[in-house]
């Protein structure tokens, strides 16, 4: 049998692992918006 430590552990990797990729996701997806917020305005 694991410890309990061990898959608490890996858990909270795993919640770590997960909102990391939402930040650089959430990231990446602003700089799209930001791209294309600008392009609309040179178009004007």
């Amino acid at each position: 049998m694991k410890p309990p430590s061990i898959s608490e552990h890996d858990r909270r990797r795993k919640k770590a692992l997960i909102a990391l990729q939402l930040v650089c996701y959430g990231y990446l997806l602003m700089m799209f918006c930001i791209q294309l917020y600008m392009y609309s305005q040179r178009d004007w």
